[in-house]
């Protein structure tokens, strides 16, 4: 009698042992993804990082310690208003402007080239006597949302954009 009452018993633990395992898998797939975006989040704050790190490299060996007029030649470069090859500074450069359009123009190359619709900005201030700042701008588009990815001071960022801010210090 009681095996009777046991027909079909093995069939519904089946079915719910099923549904736990599709739940758990439903789980691990949403981990995975989150795990990707993370990753290219990551990798793209890491390019943003390294490039800001190259055009402070640039603006550094362009900067003379002894010569305080030169620490504004890389103010205002914009790099979304650069279009073109430009110039050939493989045999080098003369100092001054030339030098600064050369690096503008393969920053933008190698921002564009990259991040997603990425652009740069550097700007120049003076805080005190004897101390300046630049401030190296990056912005590219980010799918997801991207917590705190405004810079400072940059109001124009849309939503889908993240920012990435490096202040580098010239005494």
């Amino acid at each position: 009698m009681t095996n009777r009452n046991q027909k079909g018993a093995a069939m519904m633990e089946t079915v719910v042992s099923l549904f736990v395992l599709a739940i758990g898998l439903l789980g691990t797939l949403g981990m995975q993804a989150n795990s990707v975006n993370s990753n290219q989040r990551a990798n793209l704050v890491t390019e943003a990082n390294i490039l800001a790190a190259d055009m402070a490299s640039r603006i550094l060996a362009y900067n003379s310690d002894d010569i305080t007029e030169d620490n504004e030649t890389y103010d205002k470069i914009d790099t979304s208003t650069i279009t073109g090859e430009g110039l050939d500074c493989s045999a080098g450069c003369e100092k001054g402007d030339a030098q600064k359009n050369f690096d503008a123009q393969e920053w933008a190359r190698l921002i564009k080239a990259r991040l997603p619709s990425g652009v740069g900005s550097v700007d120049y201030e003076s805080v005190a006597t004897g101390v300046e700042n630049y401030i190296i701008r990056i912005k590219w588009h980010q799918d997801d949302s991207f917590v705190d990815s405004t810079c400072e001071g940059s109001e124009d960022v849309a939503a889908d954009t993240a920012c990435f801010e490096y202040r580098l210090r010239v005494l």
